[in-house]
């Protein structure tokens, strides 16, 4: 199957400075086991760059999006990308809490969770600036929260990607190697013929 590419013209992002902030960012590594199901990849990029083209004329936007899915004792498993109505900016994007409600609402229609934000960046920098950390509604311990460069025009892999977990009462920036062993993507085929 031909994997359909939605980009933004390079001008749109290209020579933006790195994200803001004044408190350090703390490191570590990612806790627990997460499986994300490999369509979400593909509708999280077709979303963000959605919310990117829709501001074209100023820069591009940044987008957001929700996974959903099922926690169990041993394991996170992400099946949904849900996109709220949101307000969005070159700089910034935030949804208020009856937005935040319109999709735990969703996810609870077919039984699932809100557990993971994915949102973009205008530039590289993947990183949680200072308003990342402090503008998340309802964090919880263990919560991810995905940060995409280039208003996710590009998004083919996690690995593209910062993965920041909410740990001990605070935003924590994963290892890549910690990323890369506890959070699989699984494909929705695999023949073996």
């Amino acid at each position: 199957m031909a994997e359909r590419q939605l980009k933004l013209p390079k001008s749109a992002w290209e020579n933006l400075g790195p994200v803001h902030r004044r408190t350090p960012l703390p490191t570590g590594s990612l806790r627990g086991l997460f499986f994300l199901a490999e369509p979400l990849i593909e509708a999280t990029r077709e979303a963000l760059v959605r919310f990117a083209v829709a501001g074209l004329f100023d820069g591009g936007h940044e987008g957001l999006v929700f996974w959903c899915g099922r926690e169990t004792e041993s394991c996170t498993v992400f099946l949904q990308t849900v996109v709220p109505d949101a307000v969005t900016s070159a700089q910034r994007v935030m949804v208020d809490r009856l937005a935040v409600g319109d999709v735990q609402r969703a996810a609870r229609e077919v039984q699932l969770g809100v557990l993971c934000q994915v949102h973009s960046h205008p530039g590289t920098d993947a990183r949680h600036s200072d308003g990342d950390d402090s503008l998340i509604l309802l964090p919880f311990e263990n919560m991810l929260s995905i940060v995409i460069p280039n208003f996710g025009g590009n998004f083919t892999s996690i690995d593209s990607a910062c993965v920041h977990q909410f740990q001990e009462g605070r935003w924590v920036l994963c290892t890549t190697t910690s990323v890369q062993t506890n959070l699989v993507v699984v494909p929705s085929l695999r023949d073996l013929r």
